[in-house]
C-alpha cells in the first residue's frame, strides 16, 4: 500500500453525499494512497464538491475503512461537545 496523503479525512468535512460501492471498469488509482484498484475490484466512490462541480474520487477498501473510522471519531467528539450545550 502506498503512503496515504496527509491527515485522514472525515465524511463530515469532505463529502457532499453518501459513499457508494463501485466496481472498477479498468485499473484505477486510489485517490488517497495511490495504490491500483484492479479491474472488477470493489472500491468506493465518495462524492466531493470542488470548484462548483461534484467529483467522485475512487478509494480502495483500506482507505475507505480509515475514512469511516475517522468519521466515527469526529462524530463522537461532536456528540460530546453537543451534550455540553444541552
Amino acid at each position: 500500500m502506498g503512503k496515504p496523503k496527509g491527515k485522514t479525512p472525515s465524511l463530515i468535512s469532505m463529502s457532499t453525499s453518501k459513499p457508494a460501492v463501485h466496481t472498477c471498469g479498468r485499473a484505477t488509482e486510489c485517490d488517497r494512497c495511490g495504490d491500483n484498484v484492479a479491474t472488477s475490484a470493489a472500491c468506493f466512490q465518495i462524492p466531493k464538491m470542488k470548484n462548483g462541480f461534484t467529483k467522485k474520487p475512487i478509494f480502495c477498501l483500506t482507505c475507505t475503512a480509515s475514512i469511516i473510522a475517522q468519521t466515527k471519531i469526529d462524530l463522537e467528539t461532536l456528540e460530546a461537545t453537543l451534550t455540553l450545550y444541552l
